[in-house]
């Protein structure tokens, strides 16, 4: 996204349209307001108008994508956490979470995404993740999200979970085991957990993974992820079929709400059992959906921790 906003400036400074000390002049203001302007701690931006609108039918359009809740309607009164699983080198689950369809199955719910911190400091991704309601994913700022009686909506395996997206391979690892702070989020607060599950986005993109000895710095310094990822013609659109042609069917599946104890405390015991439970709703979604998705009966699960 910034190297297209330079181009841009740099375009329209050859066209004689811009000065070169008035480019500058932008280019340091822009980066100036993205340290002093933070609106992802506090209410975000109004991102109705995008994230419910025409442009994301559009994106679901091109994936011919499908999406199926089950469970009863959900009650627009109630707060939910809804947890997305796997992150994929995208995220194009997150469209899943806009759009026509997400009004015809959850109508007024609007939860607010959790973003992690660095992602509001990389130009053009800053814009598009306020644009879609997101918020910073820390602690403290969920939690007033959550008292002012919003919705969370969370992809908890995070930036290790996207290095680890690998559609050449018949195992999708989920970075779950030790993550319990969305469940611990969930039970503090009495919010109902909705698991949901992605199939086949990680056909969509190809990974390009950097240096590993810089990976690994980037993710510790500024938890990113340290990878590319290439589309059709080598850009960020997805394709739309696997190598061997088979068209790819991407498709979201969201289970029923987990009901959950409203524990202040957060007892050990209750979040281990919670957790477990989250993990066994994934599981369950992803054997008894797989195939109508193109997933082989060999395609599995495996949950892992982000040290692995």
């Amino acid at each position: 996204f910034w190297l297209v906003a330079l181009l841009a400036v740099w375009s329209l400074v050859q066209l004689g349209a811009l000065s070169a000390s008035s480019a500058a002049v932008l280019v340091l203001a822009y980066l100036g307001q993205i340290v002093v302007y933070r609106p992802q701690n506090s209410t975000g931006w109004p991102f109705a108008w995008f994230l419910y609108s025409g442009v994301v039918d559009l994106v679901l359009g091109y994936y011919n994508a499908t999406c199926i809740r089950e469970g009863p309607p959900l009650d627009p009164q109630g707060r939910y956490l809804f947890a997305m699983s796997p992150h994929g080198i995208f995220g194009v689950c997150r469209a899943f979470s806009g759009g026509s369809l997400w009004r015809q199955m959850y109508g007024d719910i609007r939860p607010r995404w959790g973003s992690f911190g660095g992602a509001f400091f990389i130009p053009g991704v800053r814009e598009f993740s306020l644009c879609s309601g997101c918020l910073d994913a820390s602690r403290p700022v969920l939690e007033r999200a959550i008292a002012r009686g919003e919705s969370v909506m969370l992809i908890p395996g995070g930036t290790r979970e996207l290095m680890l997206t690998d559609g050449h391979s018949t195992t999708t690892k989920l970075v779950l085991l030790g993550r319990k702070g969305f469940v611990k989020l969930a039970i503090r607060h009495g919010l109902q957990l909705v698991p949901g599950f992605c199939f086949g986005e990680k056909w969509v993109h190809d990974i390009v993974l950097l240096p590993a000895s810089l990976r690994a710095f980037l993710h510790r310094r500024f938890k990113l992820a340290g990878c590319a990822l290439a589309g059709r013609w080598w850009s960020f659109v997805g394709k739309v079929a696997q190598a061997d042609g088979t068209p790819i069917s991407l498709g979201y599946v969201w289970g029923a709400p987990m009901s959950i104890r409203h524990d202040p405390d957060c007892d050990d015991q209750y979040v281990q059992q919670v957790h477990e439970q989250y993990m066994a709703a994934v599981l369950d979604l992803f054997e008894r959906h797989k195939q109508r998705f193109g997933y082989s009966a060999e395609e599995q699960l495996d949950f892992v921790a982000a040290e692995d």
